[in-house]
């Protein structure tokens, strides 16, 4: 008995085990969704603006630290020299170390309002005369350096001077002469051992210094000298670079906050880490 063949046709409608369907496999659906990114656009275009700003701040800084450190190292490098005396000085310069021999005079000020270390005091302005008769005597106003103020704002400390003649160390530095009072007023003639607020009020006092617009800043190891510690610059760049890290540190923060506020990257990173698994069968 032979077994009758199935037509191709007859074949393509051999039912197969299972069922086919267009839609989706079986089990729960996915409950993830598309999330967009940003979810506050007035809020970041409002950082938009400040971030860049504060890049700018604490690149300024940083620019404003490397200008002061180069002012250093030339200030540094113009001290190091050897002092030349005072007398062979043609045309004094900042920062340049001169040596002098001659004389104190009695006539000494108090620049009021100089702090060392967090404490009040004045610093010593005192004349110094050089030369001799026959060459003609030369007048300089010499910073002898710091001394604490007395517990009692009407007592001035003592100040005490060496009468016979001596030899100093310094350098030449420039007479501030809008420390201390405001640009619009006037100096005040002052005789000496008083109190001044500025180097102005010696220059108007008669003393007949030979460069009024120099005075000269005692070494530290200077015989006569007090306590110096002079401060070159106003701002040393090591608060500079401290004033970058703030800036760049705010903008950093404010990175942050935008991510946070502004952005729906939370919901993002929990649908990417916490997604229940979907069935299988």
């Amino acid at each position: 008995m032979t077994v009758p063949k199935m037509s191709p046709e007859e074949g393509g409608n051999v039912l197969t085990s299972g069922t086919r369907s267009d839609s989706k496999e079986a089990g729960e659906p996915s409950r993830a969704a598309s999330v967009a990114f940003i979810r506050s656009w007035p809020l970041s275009l409002l950082c938009l603006c400040f971030f860049p700003l504060l890049l700018g701040l604490g690149n300024w800084q940083l620019q404003r630290a490397a200008e002061k450190q180069n002012l250093l190292d030339r200030i540094d490098g113009r001290l190091s020299a050897q002092p030349q005396s005072i007398d062979q000085l043609h045309e004094p310069q900042s920062y340049t170390p001169v040596r002098l021999l001659g004389f104190y005079t009695d006539e000494y000020f108090y620049l009021d309002n100089r702090t060392r270390n967090g404490r009040v005091g004045y610093e010593i302005l005192q004349v110094f005369e050089t030369g001799n008769s026959e060459r003609g005597k030369r007048r300089w106003l010499i910073n002898r350096g710091w001394v604490p103020a007395s517990s009692q704002r009407s007592e001035l400390p003592e100040v005490a001077y060496p009468l016979a003649a001596k030899v100093i160390t310094g350098f030449i530095y420039p007479s501030d002469n809008q420390v201390g009072r405001e640009s619009n007023e006037a100096p005040s003639r002052t005789t000496p051992h008083a109190r001044i607020q500025s180097l102005d009020n010696i220059v108007e006092s008669g003393l007949r210094l030979d460069h009024p617009q120099w005075h000269i800043r005692l070494s530290a190891d200077s015989d006569t000298a007090l306590f110096t510690d002079w401060q070159l610059v106003n701002t040393n760049p090591q608060r500079h670079q401290g004033y970058a890290v703030q800036w760049f540190s705010m903008a950093a923060a404010l990175c942050l906050l935008w991510l946070l506020a502004a952005t729906n990257i939370r919901e993002m990173v929990r649908q990417k880490w916490f997604k229940k698994p979907t069935k299988q069968t």
